[in-house]
């Protein structure tokens, strides 16, 4: 290939990575307004305790689901060649192990209600079990869609589930199923995206199956079970500790202290990660390429984590006021640590897409666990601190995290950490302009209710748009010109 041809190459799959995230976003973005309408609304309908018992379901059900499916999902998207076996071996193993495991959740149902000494989670638990086979079942369509970069293809399913499980657990709750509500608008939701992706996929299993490529993508997904198990325990340890020790009104106020950060930044993340792994995965044999790419997705997700974080924890009083009344003042002050503690770990997030990009997830295996060993130590100190001191410990948490990712992808990319400072430092310096100036408006003027949130807001995005312009003119105007030629070739 020729030097022109493979810059021309390099160039087409720049572009059309940010159009999947203009898409993976947009679609992120509509579900999430309207999970927030439904928050806002459900937090005036239902009380703490309810949003604490759901909660406890739904610890359980994310650690089961790190096993459903085996990882499979990714072994189809990393896959190079096998193509069809690869779907077909997937998808038997992903309905296995879908079934299996909500036949376990059905009887250790009295298990996890006794952990929690809360009565009524067995029943609960074993009803939203179901959304394990139903999630199993959409798996591999959902994988292949992603393999194919069809990312503006996924934004049916990503809005149908929110529209499915908000309006589901509305209705539900004005009729005063309680707790059920949100149970069955999370059911709802989710067999709203196993049809879609099957409609759009157009995939059907086939009686070809080779058991090489059966026993290889079973020894990758057990990689991915030993980072997703270890995962889903760093994730959920803060709610796990905070429901068995605090009891279920203070997993309450810590879930819907989590939901608006988790929802602006995390999810963030995950958008971004499903996006970059199919491409960092095709750049795998291009080092050079790999770490371009890299820096690019990391300085455009600083862009957006940072003062995000920031702005979150300096609207945090005002926000939980406006919305969700002074019932819920308690979750304030986790809210705006959370929100500190997210931006921080969003660049820890795309070290974990990398790992597994240039297959080596044992790595992240190994990460993950050392992290587990942390988080568990930390955590299990600051909740003698109540949630405010959890909040704290998972600040503290995912600076100390970031540090290690950056220092184990200089080892794996010779991505250097002062390389990373350099991707994140434009964000970085104009978020703490922005926070300056939002200080100054609230001294100042003392901004209240829904029209005082929304000048706080707008002067926070006018503050730091200039900022930006002023501290990285160069990171401006690369940005408008990689958004205008995707824009113009969508």
């Amino acid at each position: 290939m020729s030097v022109s041809s493979d810059a021309e190459s390099r160039s087409n799959l720049s572009r059309l990575a940010v159009q999947s995230t203009f898409w993976s976003y947009g679609s992120f973005v509509s579900g999430k307004l309207l999970v927030f309408i439904s928050t806002v609304i459900l937090a005036r309908l239902l009380v703490p305790e309810q949003f604490g018992l759901m909660g406890f379901c739904l610890i359980a059900i994310q650690y089961l689901d790190v096993l459903n499916g085996f990882g499979v999902d990714s072994a189809v998207i990393s896959r190079r060649d096998r193509e069809e076996e690869t779907a077909n071996a997937a998808f038997v193993v992903a309905i296995a192990t879908g079934v299996s495991l909500f036949v376990i959740a059905w009887f250790i149902a009295p298990v996890i209600a006794a952990f929690f000494n809360e009565a009524q989670v067995v029943e609960l638990f074993r009803v939203l079990a179901i959304v394990i086979p139903l999630s199993a079942l959409g798996s591999v369509p959902m994988a292949l869609i992603q393999r194919g970069l069809r990312f503006k293809a996924k934004f049916i399913p990503d809005i149908g589930r929110s529209i499915a499980k908000g309006s589901v657990s509305i209705v539900l709750a004005w009729q005063g199923f309680g707790v059920w509500s949100l149970v069955i608008g999370q059911i709802a939701g989710e067999l709203v995206v196993v049809i879609a992706v099957w409609v759009i996929a157009r995939w059907r299993p086939t009686r070809r199956f080779d058991r090489e490529v059966f026993r290889q993508i079973l020894r990758y997904g057990a990689n991915l079970i030993g980072v997703g198990i270890t995962g889903a325990l760093i994730i959920n340890i803060d709610y796990l500790l905070v429901g068995k020790v605090l009891g279920a009104a203070a997993l309450g106020y810590y879930t819907l202290a989590y939901r608006i950060p988790e929802l602006a930044i995390r999810n963030t993340n995950f958008v971004i990660g499903r996006v970059a792994f199919p491409f960092l995965s095709r750049a795998q044999a291009d080092a050079d390429h790999l770490r371009s790419m890299y820096g690019s997705m990391l300085r455009y997700v600083a862009l957006f984590t940072f003062p995000a974080g920031l702005g979150l924890a300096l609207i945090a009083p005002l926000f939980i006021r406006t919305f969700y009344t002074e019932t819920w003042e308690p979750a304030i002050v986790v809210m705006q640590l959370i929100a500190l503690a997210l931006a921080v770990s969003s660049i820890g997030h795309l070290p974990g897409v990398v790992y597994k990009a240039i297959n080596r997830p044992e790595v992240l295996n190994k990460l993950s666990l050392a992290k587990l060993i942390v988080t568990t130590l930390v955590l299990g100190v600051a909740i003698r601190w109540d949630v405010e001191g959890v909040a704290a410990g998972q600040l503290l948490l995912a600076t100390m995290f970031v540090t290690v990712d950056v220092v184990v992808v200089a080892r794996l990319l010779s991505f250097a950490p002062s390389a990373t400072f350099r991707a994140i430092s434009p964000a970085l310096a104009a978020s703490l302009v922005m926070a300056a100036g939002v200080l100054a408006l609230q001294v100042t003027v003392g901004p209240a209710g829904v029209s005082g949130l929304v000048l706080t807001i707008v002067s926070a995005v006018v503050i730091y748009a200039g900022a930006v312009s002023i501290v990285s003119r160069e990171t401006v105007i690369r940005a408008r010109t990689v958004v205008r030629s995707a824009l113009a070739r969508a």
